[in-house]
């Protein structure tokens, strides 16, 4: 149980990739795993069913969570919901604000603000790889440690 916790939980590259690599390889690689994101994200809002494919989105990483939550629970007992935050705090903040400019761009109507909002969520989601990469490890590592 412990190891498939491991498994799921270590995020993008395992932890023998993450110790040879550079901070600029991981970068890369943590932005090509993000970039179907990204452009999923945009290609929802060109959708004619916008606001459903959006709803199914927030659906889908709740139910994904609550079951993450719930592995970390049965684990580590209570703990297991700190340990949750400790595995998604930096980055996750980064990545709820380009999702919030993200469906604001699918509610609100066109108004010439389009561009700047996707550059900010592309801004964003940069800014989110950048703490998964450098805050994250250590951050994670912190709370493991404690709980």
């Amino acid at each position: 149980m412990k190891s498939t916790l491991e498994s799921w939980f270590s995020g993008i590259l395992t932890s023998s990739e993450i110790v040879s690599a550079d901070r600029y390889s991981l970068f890369v690689g943590v932005l090509k795993k993000r970039f179907v994101w990204i452009l999923l994200g945009i290609l929802i809002c060109q959708a004619v069913f916008a606001r459903i494919l959006f709803y199914a989105g927030a659906v889908y990483l709740a139910f994904t969570s609550a079951i993450a939550v719930c592995v970390l629970t049965m684990h580590a007992g209570i703990y297991g919901i700190l340990r949750f935050f400790g595995l998604v705090f930096p980055q996750g903040f980064f990545y709820t604000l380009a999702a919030y400019l993200l469906w604001i761009m699918v509610v609100e109507q066109a108004d010439g603000k389009e561009k700047i909002r996707l550059w900010m969520m592309v801004f964003f989601m940069v800014l989110g790889i950048i703490s998964e990469i450098f805050i994250n490890p250590n951050f994670s590592a912190l709370i493991f440690q404690m709980f």
